[in-house]
């Protein structure tokens, strides 16, 4: 029961918090006030977390490796079956799945990814779109080394990489709703990947 009831307390701090950092940002939000709207003391937040880095990562932290291993997870996905692949034409261009299974992520934990896009203050998560930007800079050189009779254009390729998340990020800030964010990344990212065969690969 007490194992209940810890849990209980933790959730209670991480939700407090939660809205303190939204509302005020990582350095004026106050861990008295973080306790005080969860219902208890400065020493019960000390129980569960060291200080207010570890309780800020204890709310974006969860998402966000989760998102890294969806990348990750699509990415390998892909090189396999470009492996398959006998030209740069039968490459699929449809990545309207992948686009919905991100931004679903992203929007079930909103709050965490508002943290992260405005956790300039916190300099643990002020390259956390540089870091995204970089996964998908070295994925993407290894599905098209797949194809046969092509190489990338290194500059090309980074600056698409650089493309993407800003499209993500940009409809992110200013679509509150997770189906019409759908609706408007499926076509911004399916024009993306032609984006990527038509700039970033060279023919051999």
């Amino acid at each position: 029961m007490k194992r209940d009831n810890d849990q209980g307390t933790r959730e209670l701090l991480i939700e407090a918090a939660k809205k303190e950092f939204l509302e005020k940002g990582y350095n004026k939000a106050s861990l008295r006030t973080i306790c005080a709207n969860a219902g208890v003391t400065t020493g019960a937040l000390y129980f569960f977390f060291e200080n207010k880095a570890d309780l800020f990562a204890a709310i974006v932290d969860p998402p966000l490796k989760e998102l890294k291993a969806i990348l990750i997870k699509h990415f390998s996905e892909d090189i396999e079956e470009i492996r398959k692949l006998s030209s740069l034409e039968e490459v699929d261009t449809d990545h309207s799945e992948i686009s919905d299974l991100i931004v679903g992520h992203i929007y079930n934990n909103y709050d965490a990814f508002s943290l992260i896009l405005n956790a300039s203050e916190n300099t643990v998560y002020e390259n956390v779109v540089d870091e995204l930007v970089d996964m998908v800079d070295r994925s993407i050189p290894a599905m098209m080394s797949q194809i046969r009779g092509y190489t990338y254009d290194e500059y090309m390729s980074h600056w698409m990489a650089h493309i993407s998340l800003d499209a993500f990020i940009h409809v992110f800030r200013h679509e509150r709703d997770a189906e019409k964010a759908k609706q408007r990344l499926r076509g911004i990212l399916n024009y993306l990947v032609m984006g990527w065969i038509q700039l970033a690969m060279v023919k051999q």
